[in-house]
Formats: C-alpha cells, sequence, structure tokens
C-alpha cells in the first residue's frame, strides 16, 4: 500500500513538473532531456533523435539528429558537387551553449559557402559536427576511424582543448572504463582499454527512468555526481598504492605541462607524446584516404578575453612559463609532420590586446563572461578562421 502511494505520488509530481514547463519562459527552464549513450566502440555519444533544454551555460532547445549529434540531418552519402568537412571535438564543437544556428559548424558552412567559391564553382559545402562532452583526442580517432569516415569527409578537424584534452587521454587520470584509450609500447601507439558497457538490470532500469521522467532528469545530477566522486575515490586506491594524493599531483603535473611548465617530468612528456602520436595516426589513416587533417587548438578565456598586460600579470601570479606553449608546439608538430594547424587564440589576442578595439568577450555567458566554452562571439571568429584556412588549402 506504502509502496502504491508513492509511485501515485511520483506520478502526479512528474505531471505537475510537465504542465509547469509548458508555462514556464524559455530561459527560465532547467537543463533536461539530454544525455549520453554508450557506445561500444566510441565509449559515449548523444542519444539519437533526443530533444530536451541546455540552460547550465548559455541557453539552447536541443534536438539531436538520428545520428547522435547535435547537428542538423546528414546522410552518409556524399553528393557529388559538395565538400565535406567534419569537426570532431569534445564540448566546444558540441555547442550546447548556443543555438545550432550559432555553433561553429553551422556559421563555418555558410562562410564557406560565401567567401570560398568563384562564380563558376558549382560545388557546394557542408560542415558536419561531431563533439561529445568529456571526449579526448583517443575518443576522437576512434570515432572518425569507426564512424565519421562514414560520411566521406574531404577534411577533417580535429578540435583539441588543451584545458583537458590530455587528461582525457590518459586511464589513470579519468579512470573511466566507458572509454577507449591508447598507450605508447615499444614506441607503436596501441589501443590499451576498450569500452566496458554495463548491461546489469539496475543499470537499464536507470536509463529508462532517466529518459522518460522529467522529475529523474532535474534530481539526476547531484546524485550522479556524489556516485562517481566516490566510485572514483575507489579506483584511485586501487590503480595507485600511493593513493589520492600522487593521483592529485600527477593532475597537476598535467595541468601545469599545458603551459610549458615541468617539461623535464616524464609523465608531462609522456601526455604530450601520447597526443601527438594519436594525431600523426590519425593523419597517417585519413590520408590513405585522400581526406586532410586539420588540428585546431582551442582557445582559453583566460587568454583571449583580457587585455595583454592582465594576462601577463595573471601568467606570473600562476608562475606560467608560456600561455601560448600548446599553440607552438602543436604548430611544429604540425610542420615536421606537414599537417595544417590552426591556432584561434593568436586571432582572439590579435583583436583584444589592441587596445583601440573594446573587449570582446569570445567566451562565456551573463556573469560567467571570459570564462567556459565559447559564446556566438567565440564560434563566429573560429568559424571565419578555419574557412579562412580551409579556403588556403584549396
Amino acid at each position: 500500500m506504502v509502496l502504491l502511494g508513492l509511485v501515485l505520488a511520483f506520478i502526479i509530481l512528474e505531471l505537475c513538473v510537465r504542465i509547469l514547463f509548458n508555462f514556464l519562459p524559455d530561459n527560465d527552464l532547467p537543463t533536461y532531456g539530454i544525455y549520453q549513450e554508450h557506445h561500444p566502440i566510441i565509449g559515449q555519444k548523444l542519444i539519437p533523435n533526443s530533444e530536451g533544454v541546455w540552460n547550465k551555460e548559455g541557453f539552447s532547445k536541443v534536438e539531436i539528429n538520428s545520428k547522435g549529434w547535435n547537428d542538423f540531418e546528414r546522410e552518409y552519402n556524399k553528393p557529388s558537387n559538395v565538400i565535406r568537412v567534419a569537426i570532431v571535438g569534445d564540448s566546444f564543437v558540441e555547442a550546447l551553449q548556443v543555438p545550432k544556428t550559432d555553433s561553429v559548424g553551422s556559421k563555418l558552412e555558410s562562410w564557406l559557402d560565401i567567401n570560398c567559391k568563384n562564380q563558376l564553382d558549382q560545388l557546394k559545402y557542408e560542415v558536419l559536427s561531431f563533439g561529445a562532452s568529456g571526449w579526448g583526442t583517443a575518443q576522437m580517432h576512434v570515432a572518425i576511424e569507426n564512424e565519421i569516415i562514414k560520411y566521406d569527409p574531404d577534411f577533417v578537424i580535429i578540435a583539441f582543448f588543451p584545458g583537458n584534452d590530455l587528461k582525457n587521454n590518459i586511464y589513470e587520470l579519468e579512470l573511466n572504463s566507458n572509454r577507449p584509450y591508447f598507450k605508447i609500447e615499444n614506441g607503436s601507439l596501441i589501443q590499451s582499454v576498450f569500452p566496458s558497457i554495463s548491461s546489469s538490470f539496475k543499470r537499464s532500469t536507470y536509463v529508462f527512468l532517466r529518459d522518460n521522467f522529467l522529475v529523474i532528469q532535474l534530481i539526476r545530477e547531484p546524485i550522479v555526481n556524489i556516485f562517481w566522486e566516490f566510485s572514483r575515490e575507489e579506483k584511485i586506491k586501487e590503480s595507485n598504492s600511493e593513493g589520492k594524493s600522487d593521483y592529485s599531483k600527477r593532475l597537476d603535473l598535467i595541468d601545469r605541462g599545458t603551459w610549458g611548465n615541468d617539461l623535464d617530468n616524464e609523465f608531462v612528456e609522456y601526455s604530450w607524446d601520447l597526443f601527438e602520436s594519436i594525431i600523426l595516426k590519425t593523419k597517417e589513416d585519413l590520408n590513405n584516404k585522400n581526406i586532410e587533417l586539420i588540428t585546431l587548438v582551442v582557445s582559453r578565456g583566460e587568454v583571449v578575453d583580457n587585455r595583454k598586460n592582465e594576462v601577463q600579470e595573471w601568467a606570473l601570479k600562476n608562475n606560467l612559463s608560456n600561455i601560448f606553449y600548446p599553440e607552438e608546439r602543436v604548430e611544429k608538430f604540425g610542420e615536421k609532420n606537414d599537417m595544417p594547424v590552426i591556432s584561434i587564440s593568436r586571432m582572439m589576442t590579435d583583436y583584444n590586446w589592441d587596445t583601440s578595439n573594446e573587449i570582446t568577450y569570445f567566451h562565456g555567458f551573463d556573469d560567467t563572461l571570459g570564462a567556459g566554452h565559447w559564446n556566438k562571439d567565440g564560434h563566429s571568429l573560429a568559424s571565419t578562421v578555419i574557412g579562412e584556412k580551409i579556403c588556403d588549402l584549396r
């Protein structure tokens, strides 16, 4: 009897929430309905045909396409008069923070059609976006090899975010066995972890409730975070005899290593070598199919959304050796391996460090301007810079 009462109360609460959502203004709607599903090869991606609202940072009404990407509907077959560009990345490319029409992929497609063909050119451009929060370079590589290649792209752009992609590539730091990972062994890149997907009754029940009830969606995040933190603590103990102190030390090393610090540390250098090995393997595989790989170094708000003197003071305070180290390293790697590289940060700082211009915040929204993901201006500038590079390569 008590159980029946609880079920009825839950159903009434669910109905009330759904009715309330119909009357709330769009900008007051909470985040709901946008989740990833496990993929046996890639690890995780968005749930196909799902819909919802994103209001954690920025705002958008989200409609995921039938293939599981935050993009317009796309077919595998490429028309004969089309040049296809695939952008692959993490949450910057997933772009839940802005309406789909303001994302870098959509803006780039429009820019190329307007600016990258002459009057006699009958070609059209399609820019396909393949982004998922939490992806590192390893998952991008696996997604390209197993999914994105089906769309027959002419160019593939890997978006590398120095803020967390090095960490995302290393299992000992992520401790997430639901994703693929690689390692360098005897000078060769090998896949060391394959996604392990739970199909337990408990997991299936949770997914059903999450996908079908708004009440569950509204309360799930803090609960999931608590369970994940508990699970992570246990995995840290299992994977490292020195426990959390050594784990935290490695996290700090990776963070500092992205700014050019501690490069004499073996773990830091290995993280960069692993990233470069994955990029090189991706380039070789794509070149065999006559597809050109471009590496895009994604900007960080701390560097590009402030005046030069403010950035220099911030870097000095935090003992950062070189705020452009990721750009310089990837550019040098690109030159060595005949691979185009785009460094968005340089264009953004060229503008904001010119004191004759007003500051433009390319990252953040409302009270978080200057931090976080690209906003509309960030996506717009990124699309222009990428478009110019593609035009040059054609």
